[in-house]
């Protein structure tokens, strides 16, 4: 791909209402986006791999990074976020999620509220679709790993449940 397709899809990806997208040939692998999304690891092939990442919603510089390199920064993030006590509820999906039920209410939870296996803890938007997350198991609540309407990908730590 030439430096000029990519700065034009770039500009397609800006001026639409698509959020993300993921395009893979057999030589390379791009990943635009309007906010940066954590992705998750996964084995690599002998091809090159790129991601491109626009760091605002403007025709601003983007940064090109080597796929190997974010691997490795995500393989350690997973590693600090395992030695942490409770286990993560994941988000089953890519998608926006949202911490409270409407903007001007309380959140579903907070630090220190303890859940019932099942309960509602927060919800994922994807396909215009409302997806609650429920608690996988009972326990308190410890820390909530992603800030209300941010991206979410798939398998990400939302919340941690001791």
């Amino acid at each position: 791909m030439t430096y000029e397709e990519l700065i034009e899809l770039i500009d397609h990806l800006d001026q639409s209402n698509i959020a993300y997208m993921d395009y893979e040939t057999k030589d390379e692998h791009i990943v635009l986006s309007k906010e940066v999304p954590q992705l998750p690891a996964k084995e690599e092939s002998s091809a090159t791999a790129e991601a491109v990442q626009p760091t605002s919603l403007s025709n601003e510089a983007s940064s090109v990074t080597d796929a190997p390199a974010k691997e490795t920064a995500t393989e350690e993030a997973e590693a600090v976020a395992e030695e942490k006590a409770g286990k993560a509820v994941e988000s089953p999906m890519v998608g926006v999620v949202y911490l409270q039920p409407h903007p001007d209410e309380d959140p579903y939870v907070k630090v220190g509220d303890h859940v019932e296996q099942g309960d509602v803890v927060c919800i994922v938007e994807a396909m215009k679709l409302m997806n609650e997350i429920k608690a996988p198991h009972s326990g308190v609540v410890t820390e909530i790993l992603v800030e209300n309407e941010a991206v979410v990908e798939y398998k990400q730590p939302l919340i941690r449940i001791d």
